[in-house]
């Protein structure tokens, strides 16, 4: 006897849709990847052939009391009747699939085979309240193949899939029918993803959420509509423009603020941002992982080396000996790592804002310790090195390290403190907003990044004002690593940790 494993709903809604993504971009993106794929016939990468849809309908009727629908539509070729056995039938990429693209279709954006079910992660009511609650609700598929005709209505509900035992593929309704909703009498092939309750409330929030996950290069990007408005990406930086001989690895570079998350790597051939250089820190050269670098690096083959997650590189990419990754460094370490560090370091860090700040780490030594080596907790970013002093040219070389010339110094990124037995290494290289003197490196905690780089615009006129001033910003941002998700709790520890400093 044989029997055929199945998926439980709350498998499906905990660990393949909820569970699985860092950001809510990219849960959208997942949807818009396997649009652009709808929308190529064959297996060859051709984002100008594709116009994906993204709205938010109100009185929709396959939302709850007729409430907002988030409406993802492409008009591509709709779902076949292979593409419909995928779907519905395999969690993962079939093997008979695997055989023929062994690194995935369309250069890696079609290779998981799970990406459909982050619609689920796009339903407030799939992220709220028990799991016997959360595994009711889901979303809407509507596709057609034929130019008209009716429409194939699927709901993909997890409580359903396990209790009846599979998907009913084969309900047609007229595309005149309540259910279409704003996709009344549509012309042409198409498939659309309806998602009743969704966690976005505005254009704009949907905006946010992907706009430095789309494609950078304008070779590469494709026709979206977001409430009716066409959207683009961000335009790359330029203050660094190097590209290889054979114009395949290419790098755009520039310093920035947090919003644009830093420097990552992306395919070369389809342009997605693959894996994010703050997470990968331990094995790129300094400084292509620091905070305050921002772009985009591109090199070939990388998409279908992306984590299910959809954050970094798969481990078996990074492995010794690849070739690959082994090209990619070369070009990182002979040709963008030396300019770019000339880059960040061409502002020097100074003024009263660096000045408060080495103030205060001096008051967090006396009044707590020093701190010892560098505790940078794992999962988050490597403290970077400080520049070695320049040896003397002449007379004798000394005998051991010693402190960084003061040239040196005024480039110094962190400064290392103690609260009672934990560390914090506060960031100088970062950019913020002008009115945030102190923010939490989302990536990791135990870093704090702050705004001495000229551009703090709430600074205090006195010393002794400036000092309290930034102590209580510092306190407040080291309070929210420390209690996320309780403001509360995260504004006493800051005051109680000020009192300390009165005794």
């Amino acid at each position: 006897m044989k029997l055929q494993m199945k998926v439980t709903a709350f498998h499906m809604v905990d660990n393949l849709a909820t569970g699985l993504y860092e950001s809510e971009g990219q849960r959208v993106m997942e949807l818009i990847r396997n649009s652009l794929v709808a929308s190529m016939p064959t297996n060859k990468w051709e984002p100008k052939r594709a116009k994906i849809e993204v709205s938010l309908v109100p009185n929709h009727p396959l939302s709850p009391s007729k409430g907002v629908a988030l409406v993802i539509l492409d008009h591509g070729c709709g779902l076949t009747d292979p593409a419909l056995e995928r779907y519905f039938n395999w969690l993962g990429t079939p093997l008979a699939q695997l055989r023929q693209h062994q690194n995935g279709s369309y250069n890696g954006a079609s290779q998981k085979g799970i990406g459909r079910l982050a619609a689920l992660a796009l339903n407030e009511n799939c992220l709220h309240d028990d799991i016997m609650t959360r595994i009711k609700h889901g979303y809407y598929l509507l596709s057609r193949t034929s130019k008209s005709g009716e429409v194939r209505f699927v709901p993909v509900i997890p409580e359903r899939a396990e209790t009846e035992q599979g998907f009913e593929t084969e309900r047609f309704i007229s595309p005149t029918s309540t259910e279409m909703g704003s996709l009344k009498n549509i012309p042409g092939s198409f498939t659309s993803i309806i998602i009743p309750t969704p966690i976005f409330q505005s254009h704009g929030e949907i905006y946010d959420a992907v706009k430095w996950l789309l494609p950078r290069e304008q070779d590469k990007m494709f026709d979206l509509l977001i409430g009716g408005k066409t959207y683009g990406p961000p335009p790359l930086e330029m203050d660094i423009n190097i590209t290889s001989q054979d114009g395949r690895y290419r790098a755009r570079l520039g310093v920035g603020n947090t919003e644009s998350d830093g420097v990552w790597l992306c395919d070369d051939e389809t342009g997605f941002r693959v894996a994010s250089c703050q997470k990968l820190g331990r094995l790129l050269p300094d400084p292509l992982w620091y905070p305050d670098l921002v772009g985009d690096i591109f090199a070939p083959g990388l998409l279908r080396y992306q984590n299910t997650a959809r954050s970094t590189l798969a481990k078996e990419f990074t492995r010794k000996g690849n070739k690959e990754w082994s090209k990619l460094l070369m070009f990182l370490i002979s040709q963008v790592a030396p300019v770019s560090k000339q880059l960040i370091e061409r502002d020097a860090i100074r003024g009263n804002a660096a000045e408060t700040l080495d103030e205060l780490a001096e008051m967090f030594n006396d009044r707590f310790g020093e701190p010892d080596g560098e505790n940078i907790s794992e999962g988050g970013t490597r403290k970077p090195r400080d520049p070695k002093p320049k040896e003397p040219t002449d007379g004798p070389k000394p005998s051991g390290g010693g402190e960084p010339t003061p040239a040196g110094d005024k480039y110094r990124r962190y400064i290392s403190i103690r609260v009672h037995d934990e560390i914090y290494n506060l960031y100088r290289g970062q950019t913020l907003h002008p009115f945030v003197f102190a923010q939490v490196n989302p990536n990791n905690p135990k870093v704090i990044f702050t705004n001495v780089r000229g551009g703090y615009k709430a600074l205090p006129e006195t010393k002794q004002a400036r000092r309290e001033h930034c102590l209580m910003q510092v306190l407040a941002a080291i309070g929210k690593s420390k209690f996320p998700r309780d403001p509360n709790e995260a504004t006493l520890f800051a005051n109680k940790i000020r009192s300390e400093f009165l005794k």
